[in-house]
């Protein structure tokens, strides 16, 4: 008798997810320290594609993040611009390069128009520091925020 008990409830259990409505669309979530799952956000706007440190001595950066990191560090170019492999999907490759303005860090955004997003980000209160700029093998724009902060635009 207790057989069949268990055997009703299992089916009603099954019957109620079948009814259940399904959702529309899926939400995504992430373990954090192997805890509880926290809702991930659905990404809006332009994605960052590349981050970049500019120096004043790139060559002793290159030596510094490939002992401290194990970063392969390809500047074999005319530039001697270091190009840092992510190392995997989830990573976003970068670079790092030489700077006459000082030392800083860039993270850069792909959008469809730069001059666009620059008129935007003027009426915003931010600051154009190099215009829509064709270097070869991206074309490029930075921008100051509010707060001094320069970023830069990847276009395409």
């Amino acid at each position: 008798m207790a057989t069949k008990k268990k055997k009703k409830a299992a089916a009603s259990k099954a019957a109620a997810k079948k009814a259940a409505p399904k959702k529309t669309a899926a939400r995504k979530t992430a373990r954090r320290g192997g805890g509880a799952r926290k809702t991930v956000p659905k990404a809006r706007g332009p994605a960052v594609v590349h981050w970049e440190i500019q120096s004043l001595d790139p060559g002793r950066l290159h030596d510094f993040y490939s002992a401290a990191f194990g970063w392969t560090i390809d500047a074999n170019n005319p530039m001697k611009y270091g190009m840092v492999s992510s190392k995997g999907k989830a990573g976003i490759d970068g670079g790092i390069g030489g700077s006459q303005g000082g030392s800083r860090v860039v993270v850069y955004a792909s959008v469809s128009s730069i001059v666009e997003m620059l008129e935007r980000i003027e009426s915003l209160g931010g600051k154009v520091v190099m215009p829509r700029t064709d270097i070869g093998p991206v074309i490029m724009g930075l921008y100051e925020d509010p707060e001094g902060h320069v970023m830069g635009l990847i276009e395409g």
